[in-house]
């Protein structure tokens, strides 16, 4: 289920958090430079992006305190999305998605924009979403180039790009809106205004992607149960065997 909208805006350089997929906001700070990109948020705290510093940053929780930062992989940072574990980011110059090693500048795998000028990025559990500007999303193969679907934008202003946990989220400079979509579409459920007048990133606090290891773990669990179960009763008969015997 959906949490609270994060969202920031690169006029207001400020990061907001609403009361749900409302225009109220609860909360709002400082971004850490001038030119807010894609949002994140890892379970505790807000990964942004800043596209004037090329910089990725962690705040602690949901305050301008910087925890951890590291240098973007190119000179034309836009965005960030999180799996549960690691950090991915896009760069418009080099065309390209990056997977970071944990929250670090270090690069385990990176693949090729599907289209040039990508700036949203997005993880939905199982697959990277991307959108280039004013034209398309995309939705991934889990990490590759293959694209097993996508949509056209809402308008020629989309910029960032987010996931709720059921439903994209994305938001149009054009329009000052931010947008949901039902599930991976272009059928818009329902929208707000953004704080500012250009809306760039956002994400929702309910979702950290660590859903993805959800499936996996639930499998393994299931594979010790019925290995602890088949044990037990392996030595159960054992027992009633030797209680036979020795009566």
């Amino acid at each position: 289920m959906a949490g609270n909208t994060i969202s920031n805006d690169y006029t207001t350089d400020k990061i907001y958090k609403h009361s749900g997929f409302t225009t109220t906001i609860t909360l709002s700070f400082a971004s850490p430079s001038t030119i807010g990109g894609g949002l994140s948020w890892d379970g505790t705290n807000v990964l942004s992006s800043d596209v004037s510093s090329d910089k990725i940053y962690k705040h602690s929780g949901f305050t301008t305190t910087i925890s951890d930062s590291f240098s973007s992989p190119s000179g034309s940072h836009h965005s960030t999305a999180w799996d549960g574990t690691n950090i991915f980011s896009v760069d418009s110059t080099t065309d390209k998605i990056y997977k970071h090693t944990g929250f670090s500048s270090t690069i385990t795998s990176s693949i090729a924009c599907p289209a040039i000028d990508i700036y949203g990025l997005a993880w939905d559990g199982t697959n990277v979403l991307s959108s280039n500007y004013g034209t398309k999303i995309y939705q991934h193969s889990g990490f590759t180039t293959t694209i097993s679907d996508s949509f056209s934008s809402v308008s020629s202003g989309t910029n960032g790009i987010g996931w709720d946990g059921a439903n994209v989220l994305s938001t149009d400079e054009l329009s000052a809106k931010i947008y949901q979509h039902s599930g991976f579409s272009s059928t818009i459920t329902t929208s707000i205004a953004g704080p500012g007048n250009d809306p760039f990133g956002v994400t929702d606090d309910s979702w950290s992607g660590a859903a993805a290891s959800g499936p996996a773990n639930l499998k393994t669990y299931n594979t010790n149960a019925k290995a602890n179960i088949k044990s037990i009763n392996t030595n159960l008969i054992a027992n009633v065997k030797t209680l036979n015997t020795n009566i």
